[in-house]
């Protein structure tokens, strides 16, 4: 079994694009949220109420982001199978800032513009694209987003790659289709300044060059 959780800001996104694959497993909504790292850390919360061991992975997803492979559920299992994996995504790159795509990326995403796709399409990363995120239940019991990115819009909660690298965790990519009803750049000037300053604070927090 597979719990997915959701930061809702449309009801009618999460009815189009993320109810019809869920295939009646339960899904853990955050509405109204003014920070996805926050909606984020209260879906963990509540999945795991009372620091039992979990026995299942739990996946994060926006409410655009619409899985369109049929064995999605079964290739995430497969994932976690090895017990040293501890996150899983559908792309992701190096870690030497939070523009993960500029070093080393692979995987591949189809978005409403184009299907980005960096030729290998599994493997191990640093950091992964933030729509579709997979926490073994080893991740999801221990660790949290930082609420260091709070204030970074719906910015650098991605970060939480980092910790689990250094939580002795590997970080991985499969090859999973994925459509994110997303535009792609950023929706304003201020957001786009939300990334810069998400991206100063991951390089502080973790010394990257």
């Amino acid at each position: 079994m597979i719990t997915v959780g959701c930061c809702v800001g449309a009801q009618w996104k999460l009815a189009a694009f993320v109810l019809p694959w869920l295939g009646g497993r339960p899904l853990l909504a955050a509405y109204n949220q003014t920070s996805i790292v926050t909606a984020y850390n209260q879906i963990l919360d509540a999945v795991d109420p009372h620091g039992a061991e979990l026995t299942h992975p739990l996946l994060l997803v926006h409410d655009d982001l619409e899985v369109i492979d049929p064995d999605w559920a079964d290739k995430v299992t497969t994932a976690f199978e090895d017990d040293t994996v501890g996150l899983v995504g559908v792309a992701g790159g190096g870690g030497a800032s939070l523009y993960w795509w500029d070093h080393d990326p692979i995987g591949h995403q189809r978005t409403d513009v184009r299907l980005i796709d960096f030729g290998l399409r599994a493997g191990e990363v640093e950091l992964i694209e933030g729509s579709f995120m997979a926490f073994s239940p080893w991740v999801a019991k221990r660790l949290r987003f930082d609420t260091l990115f709070a204030d970074c819009d719906f910015h650098g909660y991605d970060e939480i790659a980092a910790q689990v690298r250094a939580a002795g965790k590997r970080v991985v990519v499969i090859d999973l289709d994925t459509h994110h009803h997303n535009p792609e750049g950023y929706r304003s000037e201020s957001s786009a300044a939300a990334k810069i300053r998400a991206d100063q604070q991951y390089r502080r927090k973790w010394r990257a060059a």
